[in-house]
């Protein structure tokens, strides 16, 4: 089952109303990401009829990780009761594994 394509696109930003870019990056821009990425995760977890517990473990994950993007980007501190140490998998895909070393090598950007 293929999802119909929806309009994500947000209006221009009117400087006047909303609040000026955070840390050195436009909070709209960090926001619109984590959109898309989850659009894409839901669309993949449709199509591949996934597990819907791990579906909502997954997209408690990405929360914890926006959270914790957007507040260092306002120069926020961390809250212990929210941000257990990070686990690891133990076992990743060989298609997250070479997304995670070209993250950390700024490779094709």
């Amino acid at each position: 089952m293929i999802l119909p394509a929806t309009d994500t696109k947000r209006p221009p930003r009117d400087p006047a109303i909303l609040p000026p870019p955070i840390g050195g990056c436009d909070e709209t821009l960090v926001r619109d990401a984590f959109d898309d990425i989850a659009l894409l995760v839901g669309s993949i977890a449709a199509i591949h009829n996934l597990d819907d517990d791990l579906l909502w473990t997954l997209m408690k994950r990405l929360d914890r990780i926006r959270v914790k993007l957007l507040r260092n980007l306002v120069g926020g501190t961390a809250r212990e009761d929210f941000e257990p140490a990070p686990l690891r998998p133990p076992r990743t895909h060989a298609a997250v594994d070479e997304f995670l070393a070209r993250n950390r090598g700024r490779m094709g950007e």
